[in-house]
């Protein structure tokens, strides 16, 4: 009866925790600023000498939209600092930085809200490892869209790639690019237009060499990766094939159903359909098992059937990349990018869930939701998940309003929606329960 009582208790609170959060976001920022404050903490580890470091100098800039304004402090005798009554403001973002023997190291694109007042950062600084066989792409996924409005119809398309590394070494891993080093380089198809940095937003572009470029040592731990760019539907199809920097482990395309753009490779499995956000979409994935190796040259074309479309093959003065962006924007609405970065955070979970069979799960990190949530009954998890998604579509409404920055909707949407997946991941184990 007790027991009965607390969980009672316990989804009553929890549901009065998350509306007072959801009315929270939707106050004033001028209110929010006053009545709530969080902090920013973490310690400052010498990972060369395997020692804490103390009275070191640690940054913090503040991004408001009149200017970025810095605070400073110093680790204290056990190499830790804080920063804090920090505002929980959604229009802000922070960025901790701090140098070490010459060498920059900096967390970016902070934020603190009522869902996560309080930030730990930490710092492994003064080692790293170049050994690539600790690097792995556990999940590299595609998604065809439609090109931006005022993009020409010339047969271009938008391919959306999110990619999840794993760094399985216990130090920040860099590799030497040309005379340059970095943390990460992956290597795009000739002919890329319009690159966008989403996740980090520190990622950049060489257009000489075509490759993405993450220069900030890649930390230890799985990552997320993601970025869109321009890519044109040529007559025998769409060749997003490229060379391999890293071990891979899984390749997923999203195609719009109709469009006629199939895998040449025989790699890939029978699609699934799918619909998301209603859109309907093919979804194929490399075979279970499969390691594509770092140096190889992976065949990621995607071949015109036209059959699958309806329509016939056209003559040889047809513009097949026209018809292939007349389907592409019939099939999509606008909420696509939306839909599919969210699918595929779940989907590359998943994935590197499965195809990591060795992991001790008792070692990895823990989301900071899941410890009361094993705790809800069923319906009280629905409940959560409800209000989880409606705080996501507020944020798209704002972001898409204009109401808020993009840094800022990146960093609160890549939050919620992490939380959102622990939510989702927990209601599946207690149905296979």
């Amino acid at each position: 009866m007790g027991n009965s009582q607390y969980c009672d208790l316990t989804a009553w609170g929890m549901r009065s925790l998350l509306g007072i959060a959801l009315t929270c976001f939707w106050l004033p920022t001028a209110l929010a600023q006053i009545t709530e404050t969080g902090n920013i903490q973490g310690a400052v580890v010498d990972r060369k000498l395997e020692k804490l470091l103390v009275s070191h100098p640690m940054t913090l800039t503040i991004h408001r939209g009149e200017g970025p304004e810095t605070q400073q402090t110093l680790t204290d005798e056990n190499g830790n600092y804080r920063f804090k009554n920090l505002p929980l403001d959604p229009t802000l973002h922070y960025t901790v930085s701090t140098v070490y023997e010459d060498t920059d190291y900096t967390e970016a694109d902070v934020v603190l809200s009522t869902w996560a007042p309080n930030i730990t950062i930490d710092f492994n600084i003064g080692a790293f490892t170049d050994d690539k066989s600790q690097v792995q792409i556990k999940a590299h996924t595609f998604i065809v869209g439609p090109p931006p409005e005022d993009h020409a119809p010339d047969g271009a398309v938008t391919i959306v790639e999110a990619v999840g590394v794993e760094n399985r070494s216990d130090l920040p891993f860099q590799t030497k690019r040309g005379a340059e080093t970095v943390g990460l380089h992956l290597t795009l198809p000739k002919g890329t237009e319009g690159f966008q940095a989403h996740s980090p937003t520190a990622l950049t572009m060489d257009f000489a060499t075509d490759e993405v470029i993450f220069k900030t040592p890649l930390p230890p731990g799985e990552s997320q990766l993601g970025y869109t760019y321009i890519f044109h539907v040529e007559r025998d199809g769409l060749n997003l094939s490229r060379r391999l920097n890293f071990d891979t482990t899984q390749f997923t395309f999203f195609v719009p159903e109709g469009i006629g753009l199939v895998p040449n490779a025989e790699f890939f499995d029978a699609p699934r359909r799918e619909q998301i956000h209603n859109n309907i979409y093919l979804i194929y994935q490399s075979t279970p098992g499969k390691v594509f190796e770092a140096g190889a040259t992976v065949d990621l074309k995607l071949n015109v059937h036209m059959r699958t479309t309806g329509g016939t093959v056209p003559g040889q003065d047809s513009n097949l990349g026209q018809l292939i962006l007349i389907a592409v924007a019939a099939a999509l609405t606008g909420g696509f990018f939306v839909a599919a970065l969210f699918k595929l955070r779940t989907i590359n979970n998943t994935t590197g869930a499965n195809t990591d069979d060795t992991s001790d799960t008792s070692k990895s990190s823990e989301s900071p939701d899941a410890g009361w949530l094993r705790k809800l009954n069923p319906d009280d998890c629905e409940h959560v998940r409800v209000a989880r998604l409606e705080f996501i579509t507020h944020l798209d409404d704002k972001y898409e309003r204009q109401e808020i920055s993009e840094r800022v909707y990146k960093r609160l949407r890549r939050e919620q929606t992490e939380r959102l997946t622990t939510l989702l991941e927990q209601q599946k184990r207690g149905n296979n329960a």
